[in-house]
């Protein structure tokens, strides 16, 4: 978690669990058939293979999802007791439904519904006592060493509350183990500067791996955005409690308070070889999606065009990485010749000084349902209008996953810590469209985007990928 024997740590807690997943299904699906027929032999080997397949598949995505790969998932037992049990029936739900609906896939499947319910029911029992029990007492065995061996811990920001922080790390096997918890017991300043001065003169003194900071209400969020920055800039890993996090409606709930939401920034360099994998699986997602979606591409395009007058497509310059403009692509929602780019220039000048899109109430999304088309109402709801941006993606000017990219006339309104969104590609989906849409103000909606710009990774870009669809299929946000 906090640092490089930490991440270290957490790394082999990843492959463990992973491996430990893989040995659980088979497990539980042998033990599943020998209950039923007496022998393992009751099914072709191709029946074995495909049934294990899927659980072990959708086992993982699952937990990549709800992060139960995690090392941190041991600070939380009854959150993970719910998460996994609530796993398990997502997953054979899932393969139950596809048994029923291809009735025909006997000789890849097995579609005993006796084997499946033992076999979620063994699993169930298995993995969570993998997880609560058997891999926190061997990973103690393997990684605690000496107590002069463990990393130290600093806790600042709130003398009253550090203790809280501490007492979280204590319910961990794992943690307890391996971190020796050092508390600075003095309120810390409202300055980014001054904050980050005093918490990095307390790591070098102390000797500290990794460090926790508590904000409070003194803290707005900018001060939270430059303090993040100058940490990220030393390399040292950190989390952040801050009730404003709860708010944002985006933390990590295995290290959350009740009153007090966690951030944690695991400092990920990202190298050459990180930069092409990504491109590549944008590369690859983007195709897939411009060939699955055809069908849905080629309904809309006519849609569009014989529902009423204009082009099938809008294209309008946005900024994207490094402050470099591009066409973006949608398909066109609105009437013909009937932008009013004035009318969203103040509606954006107002947003990003914190008012309401009307004034009152509390939505941060400009009204525009007089100037949409009929079939323009439909594919904004469900964000089908975004999929020309597959193309955007596959060109290379922008990405799966990143900030969504800005009109050049809203360049004006973004400073300081904001512009950290330039540094990356802007993407189809983010933290902001599945956490945040039209609810949050301005400065709060561009620190979910900031936080990706620190704190991005493959776990998280297919977290959010899978989490945007059911934001899609429910309109969540949308016009």
């Amino acid at each position: 978690m906090l640092s490089t024997k930490k991440l270290s740590l957490n790394s082999r807690y990843y492959v463990a669990a992973v491996i430990a997943d893989a040995f659980t299904v088979a497990i539980a699906l042998s033990l599943a058939v020998l209950v039923r027929f007496g022998q393992i032999s009751a099914f072709q080997i191709t029946e074995y293979i495909g049934t294990a397949a899927f659980f072990m598949l959708g086992y993982y995505i699952v937990s990549v999802m709800e992060n139960l790969y995690s090392v941190r998932t041991t600070l939380n037992r009854p959150m993970l007791l719910y998460r996994t049990m609530r796993m398990t029936f997502i997953v054979t739900g899932a393969f139950m439904l596809m048994i029923f609906i291809f009735k025909e896939s006997k000789v890849v499947f097995i579609d005993s519904r006796f084997v499946i319910v033992f076999n979620m029911l063994g699993w169930l029992i298995l993995t969570l006592a993998n997880k609560l029990v058997i891999l926190p007492v061997v990973f103690k065995k393997l990684y605690s060493g000496k107590r002069s061996s463990r990393s130290n811990l600093l806790i600042a920001g709130n003398p009253t509350r550090n203790k809280n922080i501490a007492s979280l790390l204590r319910r961990s096997t794992i943690y307890a183990a391996n971190q020796r918890v050092l508390q600075y017991q003095e309120v810390l300043p409202t300055e980014p500067d001054e904050i980050t001065e005093t918490v990095i003169k307390q790591i070098e003194a102390l000797g500290c791996s990794g460090v926790v900071i508590l904000f409070d209400e003194r803290h707005d969020i900018n001060c939270i955005a430059e303090s993040c920055i100058i940490l990220n800039d030393t390399g040292i890993p950190f989390v952040i409690y801050a009730p404003r996090v709860l708010d944002l409606g985006y933390f990590d709930p295995w290290f959350s308070l009740s009153d007090y939401g966690a951030l944690t920034f695991l400092i990920k360099r990202k190298g050459n070889i990180e930069l092409s994998i990504r491109r590549f699986s944008d590369v690859l997602l983007s195709s897939l999606g411009l060939v699955i979606l055809s069908p849905i591409f080629m309904a809309s395009a006519l849609a569009v065009k014989f529902s009423s007058r204009g082009t099938v497509l809008f294209k309008q310059d946005r900024v994207g990485r490094n402050l470099k403009k591009f066409g973006f692509l949608k398909f066109r929602s609105m009437k013909a010749g009937n932008e009013n780019a004035d009318d969203h220039k103040k509606y954006f000048k107002d947003y990003a000084k914190g008012k309401t899109a009307q004034g009152t109430g509390n939505t941060f999304k400009l009204d525009q349902t007089q100037r949409v088309t009929g079939v323009g109402r439909i594919i904004r709801k469900t964000s089908i209008d975004e999929l020309p941006q597959l193309v955007n993606v596959l060109k290379g000017d922008m990405s799966i996953v990143g900030p969504r990219p800005c009109i050049p006339y809203e360049l004006e309104h973004y400073n300081g810590w904001q512009r950290r969104r330039f540094t990356i590609k802007p993407g189809l989906t983010g933290i902001w469209q599945v956490y945040g849409r039209s609810r949050l103000p301005f400065d709060e909606a561009q620190f979910l985007d900031f936080l990706y710009t620190i704190d991005s990774a493959h776990s998280l870009d297919f977290r959010l990928i899978m989490k945007t669809i059911p934001v899609v299929l429910f309109g969540k946000g949308g016009l």
